[in-house]
């Protein structure tokens, strides 16, 4: 089978594998064929820890919902028999009659009223004309269902509904808002649905908190929200849908997190006798404070007013979303409060949005292949024990996966995004669990084919100096002063990663094999390949007078060469690579090492690790070609470079000044090039003299009419120096930290 051939059928068989890791994903999370209940659980667990982390947002000053609870107080200050619940409606009469005339926009009386008063008749028609006459309550419709509340597609289906809705004074307005919210599958109360059908009559009806906003916005009493492209649109409210049926709610914090008035303090005007007043022969009068005081007055005006009660034996307490972690339960509210959060939200145009489910069917793909390339790529590594592979997987996996969440806890406090946690945790979970079996059945099948894939590779010797010379094949060497060169890719791990392992051979054995040909022919030693990288030295094993002028020649030519290929690659779709380049004259060990029965023809010292230390600083000052001052005494003459900075690399003490190779001696464009960089040559003198801020206004100027890497570097220096001066014996040698 073919090269090709196999590699294709390499591609089949992994993209089965993917392909069964995302799908199986998909089928557990998005209830297309059913639901896996522990999974939707666990995505909704991870919704409230988001609120937890995001933690609760002040709102008391400037909330438009107010709740007026009822609480004890009123039971104890309103004089019997009237304080036997349910109360007379005449009560709640007054308090609509006294929060209209503080001027509140909409009241929502989120109380049972399914039967007659029980006092007198003359109390219910009260109610209704207090209802007709201001217009802008919203009454409190309950489920009278006989059977078990179903919950479908994330709808509400009633049963069995009174033609008044719940509610006796339906008829008065035809404002009335159904109360019963749904939970979700762990029985928390996380969204809010616009409108509920009736099973009975095929009716939409309002949820209360929708049925308020239409009050607040001027709007027809049954007016519903429309679905318009994943929203509910309401008036010129564009409310984001979590699904087709419901809204997330963006709970502000636990119980009490909007301002809370007692319907005591509202009831209790001049007209109103409480106990206490009767009692002590004393008015009090609270309501008049509130008509009085502009601070107390502000707290109402303009405002959404929900009366219901805050008392614990009314068991009008839900568990939601938010919690302060402090406490079990302490995600408890009232349901008062669960209707102000909603509406709140849509005041504000405060929404928590949701990720689509084509996104996260994509995100779920895309990590999926992500994860599967990405650990197959960490199996390829050269590590003697196979379990630090895996290890390594793993650590990865885990590593990806809490990012995953906390992302969506940046994202939701930040952008107020709700994205799938569960989904492409598996995704990343499934494609680490697909790549470990296809790479095992690999294994199996090829279980010989990559072991010693480079040991048969041996350096070249020179031939015609060993017939010369054969007692050079015994071990050891001598010192000679050489000139050697190192070359390698700039980036080319990155640039490997993105090829098969066929491709990238092929590409580099070109590569490899034109810039031998220039070091060959130049007269060089071919030392050494070290994968992209090669090493070259210049007077061993023939003697060569001008090896550093040889070196400098064969570097120039190697960056011409590249030059061509680019232009050739760059037509079949192949990325531009840079090599850099690092050469440095002087004395080294050079001879045959290793052992008996194989050995190198080589080079050891302090001078040959120099060069390799020059071709990795090219990379700190953006050059390609850097030489250190010994090889530029020998070619000064030859070459045309730029003085580039004396620095100390790593395992040296001694400083080396470098250039940066340019050209030939000769080469006008080159010259011209250089006289260009006058800007540069005079910050490079104001830098050694510490005049920082001089220099850095010619680097700048050098940079910014050439874009010369070399100057920003000094620019960002001279910077550096400027805020933390060097001391008084700053010598100016710089010093590299990295090899």
């Amino acid at each position: 089978m073919s090269s090709g051939k196999r590699k294709l059928m390499g591609v089949w068989k992994s993209s089965i594998f993917i392909l069964a890791a995302s799908l199986l994903t998909i089928i557990l999370t998005q209830d297309f064929l059913f639901t896996f209940s522990p999974l939707k659980e666990l995505e909704l667990k991870l919704i409230d820890k988001r609120f937890l982390e995001r933690g609760k947002i002040d709102i008391k000053d400037s909330a438009d919902v107010v709740i007026v609870e009822i609480t004890q107080d009123a039971y104890d200050q309103i004089p019997p028999p009237e304080n036997k619940w349910p109360w007379p409606r005449s009560i709640f009469a007054k308090v609509i009659d006294n929060l209209n005339e503080i001027g509140v926009k909409a009241i929502g009386l989120d109380i049972n009223m399914s039967s007659p008063d029980q006092f007198s008749p003359l109390n219910d028609e009260l109610l209704r004309s207090t209802i007709r006459k201001h217009k802008n309550i919203v009454i409190a419709g309950k489920l009278d269902i006989e059977s078990e509340q179903m919950l479908e597609e994330g709808g509400w289906y009633i049963e069995k509904l009174n033609e008044n809705y719940g509610n006796i004074f339906f008829e008065a307005d035809s404002s009335i808002g159904i109360v019963n919210p749904p939970p979700d599958y762990d029985k928390v109360f996380r969204r809010y649905l616009p409108f509920i059908k009736s099973d009975v009559n095929e009716k939409l009806l309002l949820s209360f908190g929708f049925a308020l906003i239409n009050k607040y916005l001027g709007l027809k009493n049954f007016d519903l929200a429309k679905r318009v492209n994943n929203y509910f649109v309401l008036g010129d409210k564009y409310i984001p849908q979590y699904n087709r049926h419901s809204v997330l709610i963006n709970f502000y914090g636990p119980s009490r997190t909007f301002p809370h008035i007692k319907l005591i303090d509202v009831l209790d005007d001049k007209d109103f006798k409480t106990i206490d007043e009767l009692e002590y022969n004393e008015e009090v009068n609270t309501w008049e404070e509130y008509l009085t005081d502009p601070e107390l007055r502000k707290l109402l005006e303009n405002k959404i007013v929900i009366i219901g009660s805050t008392m614990p034996e009314d068991r009008d307490i839900i568990p939601i979303s938010f919690a302060e972690g402090k406490r079990k339960g302490d995600n408890l509210i009232y349901g008062v409060e669960f209707h102000a959060n909603i509406i709140q939200n849509i005041l504000w145009n405060d929404y928590l949005y949701n990720q689509s489910k084509l996104v996260e069917i994509i995100v779920i793909f895309l990590l999926t292949i992500l994860v599967f390339l990405g650990t197959s790529a960490i199996r390829k590594l050269k590590i003697r024990f196979g379990v630090i592979i895996e290890l390594i997987n793993l650590l990865v996996i885990g590593l990806l996966v809490y990012s995953v969440y906390i992302l969506s806890i940046y994202l939701f406090i930040n952008n107020k995004l709700v994205i799938a946690v569960v989904s492409p945790s598996l995704a990343i979970l499934f494609g680490y669990l697909g790549s470990s079996t296809y790479h095992f059945i690999k294994e199996r099948q090829q279980n010989v084919l990559i072991t010693g894939m480079f040991s048969q590779y041996v350096s070249k010797a020179i031939v015609n100096e060993l017939l010369l010379n054969p007692d050079k094949l015994k071990l050891g060497g001598e010192k000679k002063t050489l000139t050697v060169l190192f070359s390698d890719i700039a980036g080319f791990t990155t640039f490997a990663e993105k090829k098969e392992p066929e491709q990238l051979v092929s590409f580099i054995n070109e590569f490899l094999n034109e810039m031998s040909e220039i070091i060959i022919s130049n007269e060089g030693t071919l030392d050494k390949y070290l994968g992209d990288a090669v090493m070259a030295f210049w007077g061993a094993p023939v003697e060569i007078s001008d090896h550093s002028y040889k070196a400098c020649l064969t570097a120039l030519q190697m960056q011409n060469k590249l030059a061509e290929l680019r232009e050739k690659w760059s037509k079949v779709g192949e990325p531009m690579i840079h090599i850099r380049i690092g050469i440095n004259t002087g004395e080294v060990i050079v001879g045959n090492i290793g052992g008996e029965k194989r050995f190198d023809y080589t080079v050891l010292g302090d001078n040959v690790n120099l060069a390799s230390r020059l071709e990795g600083a090219n990379k700190e000052y953006g050059t390609n070609i850097m030489i250190s001052d010994s090889t530029y005494e020998f070619v000064k003459d030859k070459v045309l470079v730029r003085e580039l900075d004396v620095i100390r690399v790593k395992g040296k003490t001694e400083p080396t000044r470098v250039y940066e190779l340019i050209s030939l001696v000769g080469d006008t464009k080159a010259i011209d090039a250089i006289e260009e960089m006058h800007e540069y040559f005079q910050g490079l003198e104001l830098y050694r003299h510490k005049s920082f801020e001089a220099a850095m206004d010619y680097f700048k100027r050098c940079f910014e009419k050439l874009g010369d890497y070399p100057s920003k570097v000094y620019m960002n220096r001279c910077q550096y120096y400027l805020q933390n001066p060097p001391p008084e014996n700053w010598d100016g040698v710089f010093e590299l930290k990295t090899k």
